[in-house]
């Protein structure tokens, strides 16, 4: 019993370490704000709506080298392998991709919903980090953001759903930072704690 608290109580602090240096993934959520902000201008205009797909799908594409500026401009090493949950935070991110397919059948069976779909996609594969990093942001985000998703998609069009993405984005970005506060305190406790033993 004593081995299983002492496991659990070592995941806890990697957890808390790896949430600290990565401030919870806020590079990508930043990236992802940009993103979709263009994808929303490209969605006002008055291009075929073809054309607006593909500019959503390539911006799809630039999240990672926009998410490695982002990191570089709060300071996050988003490659760091120095603690073991990077892997699993890489794989969770990839799982994404799986979704693309999906995304890119939608944007010909049915193009007038596509980012609806994206953005479900999207949404939904924010789960894992509510575990990963200790995250209720992620837990809500990953069952708010598909549903308002699906709605704002069936009854108002792609718009509001990128405009709606824009929002989560940003108060997802807020919370993150308050999130980061607190688990900096945490792991100052940690570390405290381990400096008296």
């Amino acid at each position: 019993m004593a081995g299983n608290i002492s496991k659990g109580q070592v995941l806890r602090e990697l957890k808390i370490e790896f949430a600290v240096k990565q401030k919870k993934g806020l590079p990508f959520i930043m990236a992802s704000a940009v993103l979709w902000t263009i994808m929303l201008i490209a969605f006002l205009t008055g291009l075929n709506l073809y054309y607006k797909n593909i500019i959503a799908m390539c911006c799809s594409a630039l999240l990672m080298p926009v998410g490695m500026l982002c990191g570089k401009i709060i300071k996050v090493n988003i490659f760091s392998k120095e603690n073991p949950l990077s892997g699993l935070s890489i794989v969770a991110a990839l799982n994404q991709l799986l979704y693309l397919p999906i995304v890119l059948w939608v944007m010909y069976a049915a193009p007038e919903k596509m980012i609806m779909v994206y953005a479900i996609a999207v949404g939904a594969h924010f789960l894992p980090y509510y575990w990963i990093y200790f995250s209720p942001t992620y837990f809500y985000a990953a069952i708010v953001i598909p549903i308002a998703s699906l709605i704002f998609g069936i009854y108002f069009g792609q718009v509001i759903v990128c405009l709606a993405f824009v929002a989560f984005d940003v108060l997802i970005c807020i919370l993150l930072t308050l999130e980061n506060k607190q688990a900096a305190k945490w792991l100052e406790e940690i570390e405290k704690t381990q400096q008296n033993t």
